[in-house]
């Protein structure tokens, strides 16, 4: 069928709006009339492809990589660069309007931040790897699928990532090995993900093997061999052998280097390790931390929850006298004592739990609350305990606008006022956005 564009969704489709209910249309661009076929029928709603553009979008432009449409990794590469901007400002505002239940009025000034670099950006990259028909093969899920496109590079990667991953298909191709690939739903083959990590400041590299279970001796040999042809500064094995998505589990053991590598934001040097969270976009990261800690306002004493290895902690540090900084991941919390020391600062308290339990314990008087949590956003009870401490503003660091805006709307509840909203292009090529909001109580 024929179908008018007339909206966007969070996860890059199109919208079209019909006497037969709401088709959300994969591939197409608000503004454009496409040919489309239906996929998918639910009961209030249909997917559809898109197969031939009648009229496009003046943003309209060629992928560059051969892969897309076929991984999932990227949504958006048939946008121009400022296309995408407007995009992911209008996500924003449509979860704050339509999910938070915001005055537009607020967000008609609404702009995002454009990242330095909008291709190879990406300091890390996670491989899933899988047996097929005797051989070890990896690339990225199709989009919705656990079904492997064999890419041979992304431009999304940074160059450093592209060069260890190349590296690697060419071993893989070339020898044979004493494991095999992961088949998720037997639970079964020993080599599960390749992660490759870089800084794009430093140079440095890191390279790590998720495997299912136990190595043999001789496994281990062979997988030391195959990580070294591709000469990073540190290579771990992870292991992680549940079923599920979960990527990387609690155990890392080095088997060259360190198992750390380093990276600047701005003037503070950051150590990390495989299973340690950072941003993915250096760049774009410094802009933003920057923007967020300035939002701080002569606050002197703060509450820092999700605080992962210390990135934003550092910038807040520089700010105010003291920081209690909340992170459940236990060595994220090592990780960010060993930066926050390696860049003299002694203001902060780094404490290890879940935030929605160690919030309980905490006994108030902040100045401010900076809040980072993951896409799921944060529990009631975090958003409570805020309220009765009496904090008077919130600093809130989103990558999911849909649980922003139902976060933002349970603070409104309690007398916050939403005073600015900021959206930063951290994933360029994709339909992620990230947030920044400063809600205050007066």
């Amino acid at each position: 069928m024929t179908l008018e564009i007339s909206g966007f969704t969070s996860d890059g489709a199109g919208i079209s709006r019909t006497d037969r209910g709401i088709i959300f249309v994969q591939g197409a661009l608000p503004g454009e009339k496409v040919l489309a076929e239906v996929v998918s029928r639910k009961k209030d709603f249909m997917i559809a492809d898109t197969v031939e553009v009648e009229q496009a979008n003046s943003g309209r432009v060629k992928p560059r990589c051969k892969y897309y449409g076929r991984c999932g990794g990227c949504q958006l590469q048939h946008a121009d660069y400022d296309l995408q901007l407007t995009l992911k400002a209008g996500i924003v505002r449509d979860a704050m309007t339509r999910l938070g239940g915001f005055d537009a009025k607020l967000f008609e000034a609404l702009t995002c931040e454009p990242s330095p670099e909008f291709w190879g950006y990406r300091n890390k990259a996670a491989f899933p790897v899988q047996g097929l028909k005797g051989k070890i093969v990896t690339g990225f899920y199709r989009a919705g699928t656990h079904r492997l496109e064999l890419i041979r590079q992304c431009p999304v990667n940074a160059k450093r990532l592209n060069e260890i991953y190349g590296k690697i298909l060419d071993n893989l191709d070339k020898n044979k090995y004493p494991f095999d690939g992961y088949d998720e739903r037997e639970g079964t083959g020993k080599l599960r993900h390749i992660i490759a990590r870089t800084g794009i400041n430093t140079g440095e590299s890191l390279l790590s093997f998720v495997i299912n279970g136990k190595m043999s001796a001789k496994s281990v040999k062979a997988l030391v061999s195959l990580g070294n042809s591709a000469h990073p500064d540190t290579l771990t094995i992870n292991h992680n052998s549940k079923p599920g998505n979960v990527i990387l589990g609690t155990y890392t053991e080095n088997l060259v280097g360190s198992g750390l590598i380093s990276e600047r934001l701005g003037k503070f040097r950051l150590a990390f390790d495989t299973t340690s969270f950072f941003q993915v976009n250096t760049g774009q990261a410094e802009k933003l931390f920057a923007y967020a800690s300035g939002q701080i306002d002569g606050a002197k004493n703060i509450l820092e929850l999700y605080s992962g290895t210390g990135s934003l902690t550092c910038y807040l540090a520089e700010k105010v006298s003291r920081v209690t900084s909340v992170e459940e991941w236990r060595s994220a919390v090592k990780m960010a004592s060993r930066n926050l020391q390696a860049n003299n600062f002694s203001n902060v308290e780094a404490l290890c739990g879940r935030s929605e339990e160690v919030i309980a314990d905490l006994k108030g008087n902040y100045d401010a609350v900076v809040l980072d949590p993951p896409r799921d956003g944060c529990e009631r009870s975090v958003l409570e305990a805020i309220n009765d401490f009496g904090v008077r503003k919130i600093i809130y660091v989103s990558c999911n606008p849909a649980t922003l805006a139902r976060d933002c709307k349970i603070l409104a509840g309690k007398g916050y006022e939403l005073v600015s909203v900021k959206a930063f292009d951290m994933f360029p090529q994709t339909a992620h956005v990230e947030t920044v909001v400063v809600l205050f109580k007066g």
